[in-house]
């Protein structure tokens, strides 16, 4: 396949070379197309762009790029991180302070300080995560990283447009689920649909960063890194799998391949999408997880005891992760990691704020501290459930769109299916890596 990006509306083909007239002085090159016509400035995009959907380059470079984001998303991260923590510390110990001990100092000191804190303590990550999707996005790199896969999304009967909504399930899985809509095939479209939970959308994040930080803090990249591609990989052998079956079996095709021209983003649509994305995040915090962090503080505290406190192995809480067990203790899972799995349904950052009322901290270095000196992780149950929330149950909020454009029966199959395949590959993970690590 071979790139002219002349202007807006040259189409690109999988089968041949395709020019749309405007571009009068085309020529071929070895393995490219390529306009020698035009302003400087689009000379100059032109050479970048012919670098980065080099043949042999494109990939190597695209991982180079997701592996320095997520570096940076670390390394820069920390320092705003670090405040936010203090701040949220010393706002923990001034409501304890001047409240009155009981249930209701208990529940704003421990449940909303420490549970909403522990997720907010990560927003500059968060943010700083957004900003480098935004600009891969705006710039049009994301439209050339679905070029470079094409080939691969051809050896499985799908098109390198199907790419584009995967790369936006990076940031949030509801609007690629959209984003799939503009698939002409409705094949390709539905089974683009069911690839898109697998996925690491930004509400998987925080868990990562406070699992990798805690556990691998020497290999944070190369872990967030692997995360990412295991999603990819197993949509991929998804996809693969499911176009065997009746349902997704077709004839060739031969769709048209049509790339944006690569710029600088505009200022102001840039900033707005950055906006956009950091605005969902906070009214999370502000509704969901706020809402979940009450929830499971009240069910760590009660039955009371003559008006304490439960003891944490008698709490309601405590009941119910203990009856997960027999399912869950084959991954390594004690009954707090079955809770934080349960309170990830609505929204996956509820996993970390679950673990800091669990742990009763309400910083990410108090908390990974925590859990390392708990006993129950170890590097092979840490990476076991990191997968096991890389796949399982897809947000509420996927499912119902799911359920609006491909039907409740596709939707409950992604249900089910993300659930199974999340066991097994925690299963095989946990046992593989507590024989080599």
């Amino acid at each position: 396949m071979y790139l002219c990006t002349a202007n807006r509306n040259t189409a690109l083909k999988s089968t041949r070379y395709i020019c749309n007239g405007d571009c009068e002085n085309c020529k071929f090159t070895r393995g490219s197309l390529y306009c020698n016509q035009g302003p400087k400035e689009s000379r100059f995009f032109h050479k970048i762009d012919h670098i980065l959907t080099n043949r042999w380059l494109g990939i190597p470079i695209l991982i180079i790029i997701l592996f320095g984001i997520f570096e940076l998303t670390f390394t820069l991260g920390a320092y705003p991180q670090a405040w936010i923590e203090g701040l949220i510390d010393r706002l923990s110990e001034w409501l304890k302070s001047v409240l009155a001990p009981g249930w209701f100092s208990n529940m704003l000191a421990d449940g909303v300080v420490q549970g909403c804190g522990a997720v907010i303590a990560f927003l500059p990550n968060i943010l700083i995560l957004f900003f480098f999707l935004s600009l891969l996005e705006d710039s049009g790199y994301m439209s050339r990283a679905a070029f470079l896969m094409d080939k691969l999304m051809h050896a499985i009967g799908l098109h390198g447009n199907s790419f584009i909504p995967m790369l936006v399930g990076f940031g949030c899985n509801v609007p690629a689920i959209m984003a799939a809509k503009r698939i002409s095939d409705p094949l390709d479209r539905t089974l683009t649909m069911l690839m898109i939970p697998f996925m690491s959308c930004s509400a998987r994040l925080p868990v990562y960063l406070l699992f990798v930080s805690a556990f691998f803090p020497n290999h944070k990249a190369l872990i967030m890194i692997s995360l990412y591609v295991t999603g990819i990989i197993l949509s991929v052998l998804f996809a693969f799998l499911m176009k065997h079956t009746p349902f997704f079996r077709k004839g060739k095709d031969d769709d048209i391949f049509v790339l944006p021209p690569f710029r600088i983003p505009p200022a102001g649509p840039f900033w707005h999408h950055v906006w956009d994305r950091t605005k969902d995040y906070l009214q999370k915090i502000t509704t969901v997880i706020l809402a979940a962090s009450v929830i499971i503080w009240a069910l760590e505290y009660f039955p009371t005891d003559n008006g304490q406190k439960a003891a944490e192995d008698s709490s309601c809480l405590a009941m119910i992760g203990k009856a997960m067990e027999p399912v869950m203790e084959s991954l390594g899972f004690d009954w707090k990691m079955n809770v934080c799995i349960l309170t990830g349904l609505p929204a996956k950052e509820a996993i970390v704020s679950t673990m800091g009322i669990l742990y009763h901290t309400d910083s990410e270095e108090s908390l990974a501290l925590a859990m390392r000196q708990s006993g129950a992780f170890t590097p092979a149950v840490a990476l076991a459930f990191l997968l096991f929330v890389l796949l399982y149950f897809p947000c509420v909020a996927t499912v119902r769109t799911l359920r609006k454009e491909i039907g409740w029966k596709w939707a409950g199959f992604t249900v089910a299916n993300s659930l199974v395949l999340a066991w097994v590959v925690a299963f095989l993970a946990f046992r593989f890596f507590s024989a080599v690590l």
